[in-house]
């Protein structure tokens, strides 16, 4: 099935684009996107499609942080109505709660979970391509889009403990000091943001209660709307937690707020058990790291798996899905 995404993502691409001197419409339409996904931000196209347009971009512009230099432009008003909703929220918590339970009416592959642990908490996300490699560009566009709306709210010169990205780092300079106000660390096991724990409880103002129920009810139906099934918020839980070596039907159960015995009926009622629904989503993660530079030992902890034998033992069990290689066409 093909992941879709608003193509608001894709906010301010044609004025970053010419400014190399390069046609955005030339690359869109090598990268299978149609033109208009250029202009009308609520147009929803193949997630993979941008994935190869936003490395086009990078490979001819020679800018190796070009998703993040389009993440440097990003507003809340790119999420649509969800940015009001977040907006309003009282808290930081709440509003990165919002983030994470409605972010699929904007990038239907990324999966987002906030983790609070001792003094810090993680805002993690994986992003599910549908076997294609992940793009470092589409990484630090999310990312990079994130920590700006986060900075929208906090006090001036708020800045996150740590920035994670699985990829290596680049080979020349960049803005990442400069966005993020600190250097991410490359090669980690997970992309995600680190923040203080205690920036979760800050205060915002106030808002109209009655106008707060309203919206909330509006971006309810419009999430029923996709029809999204239990099977997807299910898996899109699992891709989140798969790294963190904790994905257990209580703890998926736990961040979906329903107890494990309803996780499992609600399962069964779409023909569907968790147990078989975990191993889809790590297959789908093995085949798309299999298709980068990851050594089986990386692998093997990325997707919750013990070491590198047990990565071979799985990949011997478990047939792995028909990749879906990125395509550029001439």
């Amino acid at each position: 099935m093909t992941q879709l995404t608003r193509s608001a993502g894709l906010s301010g691409f044609t004025a970053l684009v010419s400014a190399y001197a390069l046609d955005p419409l030339a690359l869109a339409r090598e990268a299978r996107l149609p033109e208009q996904a250029l202009s009308e931000p609520d147009l929803l196209v193949a997630a993979s499609s941008i994935a190869t347009l936003l490395d086009l971009a990078a490979e001819r512009t020679g800018a190796e942080d070009f998703g993040l230099r389009l993440a440097d432009k990003r507003r809340m008003s790119n999420m649509g109505p969800i940015a009001l909703l977040a907006s309003m929220q009282p808290t930081l918590r709440k509003m990165l709660a919002v983030i994470c339970r409605y972010q699929s009416l904007n990038i239907g592959p990324l999966s987002l979970v906030v983790e609070e642990a001792g003094e810090v908490a993680i805002l993690r996300g994986e992003l599910d391509l549908s076997g294609r490699a992940v793009s470092r560009q589409v990484t630090e566009l999310v990312f990079g889009g994130l920590c700006r709306y986060i900075q929208a709210v906090m006090e001036t010169g708020w800045r996150p403990r740590a920035v994670m990205f699985r990829h290596l780092p680049p080979s020349g300079p960049t803005i990442h000091r400069e966005l993020f106000r600190r250097v991410p660390e490359f090669g980690a096991d997970f992309d995600g943001l680190v923040l203080a724990r205690s920036d979760l409880d800050v205060s915002f103002d106030a808002h109209d209660p009655v106008l707060l129920s309203y919206l909330q009810a509006h971006i309810d139906q419009l999430l029923s709307g996709r029809a999204r099934s239990m099977r997807d918020e299910v898996g899109e839980v699992i891709s989140a937690l798969l790294p963190t070596g904790h994905c257990r039907a209580d703890t998926v159960a736990a961040h979906l707020g329903i107890t494990r015995r309803t996780l499992h009926r609600r399962l069964a009622e779409e023909e569907c058990r968790f147990r078989q629904l975990v191993e889809d989503k790590r297959a789908t993660l093995i085949a798309a790291y299999l298709g980068g530079e990851r050594k089986y030992h990386e692998i093997a902890e990325l997707v919750g798996l013990n070491s590198a034998s047990g990565l071979s033992h799985w990949l011997r069990r478990h047939p792995l899905p028909s990749p879906q290689p990125s395509q550029r066409c001439s």
